[in-house]
């Protein structure tokens, strides 16, 4: 997805409204997201568990004055201790569905926050498009709206809203992952959809069907 800038922006976009003060990135891979993230805060730290992301990162962000990178595993409570209460923002994107315990991860996530701040999860969408490209990126599960926003407040959040991110490729991942059983978009797949995210971004909401993904913005009580 590093090629495809579109809708990385997109996505970005979305995010952005939701970002406040000092920011930890959890899970933010090689930082596709996060050069266009970094920049709604003064202070964001972006953190993973792969030793060669963090390098990759490093290595991407060290002209960003205002961005530090550590490493921190989501599902390890003692790799999360160095970050208790120090951020306004959590930002999680596409890692809580990789996760064996997405209870307790949510947990860590809540502990990295300052009281009345705010923690923005983005995952897939929808048991039913469960398929082959999602095993291939062991993926645990596929989200529905209550599941997630049950499972927010069970670990301590208040929940501000869940909405719908990019209906525009549930046909796409239905067809080849669960009919054609496919193991990867084609290049040129995802070329052509990066071309026309500008189409996609003004009539995905019109869209009748499912969304790929949910967003779901909660605030740590106190």
């Amino acid at each position: 997805m590093s090629e495809a800038r579109r809708f990385n922006r997109w996505m970005a976009d979305t995010l952005a409204p939701f970002l406040q003060g000092s920011v930890l990135e959890i899970g933010a891979g090689i930082g596709n997201l996060t050069e266009l993230l970094c920049a709604h805060s003064t202070a964001y730290c972006a953190t993973d568990s792969n030793e060669a992301y963090i390098h990759e990162l490093r290595t991407k962000l060290h002209s960003f004055g205002n961005v530090k990178v550590a490493t921190c595993d989501l599902t390890d409570r003692l790799s999360c201790r160095p970050f208790t209460g120090l951020f306004n923002t959590v930002i999680c994107l596409n890692v809580l569905e990789h996760v064996p315990d997405d209870q307790a991860a949510m947990a860590n996530i809540l502990s990295t926050l300052r009281p009345h701040g705010r923690a923005v999860l983005l995952v897939p969408q929808g048991r039913f498009a469960f398929g082959s490209l999602d095993r291939v990126l062991e993926h645990q599960r596929r989200y529905s709206r209550a599941e997630l926003s049950c499972k927010m407040r069970a670990a301590g959040f208040m929940l501000d809203s869940v909405f719908a991110f990019n209906r525009i490729t549930y046909p796409g991942w239905i067809l080849n992952g669960r009919l054609l059983r496919h193991t990867t978009f084609s290049a040129t797949q995802l070329g052509w959809f990066d071309r026309l995210v500008p189409i996609w971004r003004r009539i995905d909401r019109y869209l009748p069907w499912p969304p790929t993904s949910l967003i779901a913005v909660g605030t740590r009580r106190s």
